[in-house]
């Protein structure tokens, strides 16, 4: 594969930023479109480059030699390679027609964790933009790198690394909330559902998820919010919005109601599907039929067609509803105004209620004797005892020890080990000064390690080794927090 980029190592992260954000390195789009003769510049077919202010030299040499090994690979094996591996970066490919994502992280992430995160990048950059071939040829490239740090940016600071491990989604932590607020969610979802036009939606609060109808992946992508989160949003704000956005080409319209954005969005034909065949057992979909006629079809050299469609947003200070709907939402102020009024009583008072019983500022750092960590594999929602150490306002992790860093490494060893070796269901790590066990089965995996003393390790297997022990403790103290491993 030749010499390794210098890029490997000049491309740095800068010390402000977090230490879960310099497992990445660079992202790249790529157009090999632009670049098909030896003497066309190896610049023309960079369409964006992160961070923008690496040399343009190393931007060059990196993108010409990952593009190179990735169209060798496709012309020897048909295909091109998902994973690169250099000495101390790996490479997350994923190329659609001329075009090709490349997503470098440090050796350390998983394969999994690499590839997953490419994934949502350029899911999120479809979501909001179409394809890239219609998006690069009637935006400006200045708006696009502005786009790029927004969805880089995102990607960064809204999420720990376990979080990034499981590709879960920030959900509010269930046990400090009331139920019955939870169900007033849900119930506020549904209702919104009778309103024309709308597919499915879900509530955040400060960025976290309270309720959501929407798969994972597009409720992922609706948590980027930009802007009306401090509720200062009112009808003038909200047409500059639209006018203005920097993201998203929007909607003809001039008055919106107070806190209110409607932006067109893009899904993949199937995960449109998806969403027109959610029941709702009170109503048919008499107007599917013209609403079909209706969507604007958008696909390119770079990818699958996809379907347009509209996303309501309203802002009610740190509460967002956000709704998937049908492009004819938006040709009637009535049903824009029947989907605020409807739902405008119930989300004021149930941001009232969320804003009174959840803690404002940092969590409080509770010392455990043993950490953990379940993921629920159906909701996609992840627990652990590290979210005690969490700054909300940031989404990530608090100056964590020694012991809590072996934990999140060994607990990212363990899941990738368990997504290559399907049959196996349970596994522990170890060394010297700590050891996690973890285990699964088909809805969820959990992880546990016993903090403060350093596990008596013989040399060679001994009932009395420390290890034997874990999975009887991880059954007696998950317990506590609602997890059964029996």
């Amino acid at each position: 594969m030749g010499r390794e980029p210098r890029g490997g190592q000049g491309l740095r992260s800068p010390p402000s930023v977090p230490r879960s954000s310099r497992l990445w390195r660079c992202f790249f789009l790529y157009d090999a479109s632009k670049v098909r003769g030896e003497g066309d510049p190896t610049h023309a077919g960079i369409c964006c480059f992160y961070p923008r202010q690496a040399p343009r030299d190393e931007q060059e040499l990196l993108c010409g030699q990952i593009a190179g090994v990735a169209r060798c690979a496709l012309e020897i094996s048909g295909c091109p390679p998902g994973l690169i591996r250099l000495r101390k970066l790996k490479f997350a490919l994923e190329a659609q027609g001329s075009y090709l994502w490349v997503l470098g992280c440090t050796a350390d992430l998983s394969d999994l964790s690499c590839r997953r995160l490419l994934e949502r990048l350029v899911g999120l950059f479809r979501f909001y933009n179409g394809p890239a071939s219609r998006a690069y040829a009637e935006r400006s490239q200045e708006d696009l790198d502005r786009e790029w740090e927004l969805y880089v940016g995102h990607l960064q600071q809204n999420s720990s690394d376990l979080h990034r491990v499981f590709n879960s989604l920030w959900a509010l932590d269930k046990t400090k909330v009331d139920p019955l607020l939870l169900l007033k969610a849900a119930l506020i979802l549904q209702s919104c559902q009778r309103s024309h036009h709308v597919l499915a939606g879900c509530i955040l609060y400060r960025g976290r998820v309270v309720s959501t109808q929407l798969p994972p992946e597009l409720t992922a992508r609706v948590l980027l919010q930009k802007g009306s989160e401090d509720g200062s949003s009112g009808p003038e704000k909200g047409a500059a919005q639209l006018k203005e956005g920097s993201s998203l080409t929007s909607f003809a319209l001039t008055t919106l109601p107070p806190g209110v954005c409607v932006t067109p969005v893009y899904l993949l034909e199937d995960e449109a599907a998806a969403l027109r065949e959610l029941p709702v057992e009170w109503m048919t979909r008499a107007d599917l039929a013209s609403s079909k006629g209706s969507e604007a079809p958008a696909g390119g050299a770079d990818g699958a067609p996809l379907v347009r469609m509209a996303l309501y947003v309203h802002h009610i200070r740190g509460l967002v509803l956000a709704l998937v709907a049908e492009e004819p939402l938006v040709s009637s102020a009535d049903f824009m105004e029947d989907v605020y009024h409807s739902s405008l009583a119930s989300l004021n008072g149930l941001e009232v209620h969320l804003a009174e019983t959840l803690p404002k500022g940092p969590l409080p750092s509770a010392r455990s004797t043993y950490n953990f960590a379940h993921h629920d594999a159906i909701q996609n929602i992840l627990t652990t005892s590290l979210m005690a150490r969490l700054v909300p306002s940031a989404n990530v992790l608090q100056a964590t020890s020694p012991e809590d860093q072996r934990f999140l490494q060994a607990t990212g060893l363990i899941h990738t080990t368990f997504e290559q070796l399907p049959a196996t269901s349970e596994l522990t790590l170890r060394n010297a000064s700590t050891a996690v066990y973890g285990c699964r089965n088909a809805v969820q995996e959990s992880y546990f390690q016993q903090r403060g003393s350093p596990p008596y390790n013989s040399g060679v297997p001994n009932p009395r080794d420390s290890m034997v022990s874990l999975p009887g403790k991880a059954r007696l103290k998950l317990l506590k927090h609602g997890v059964n491993l029996l």
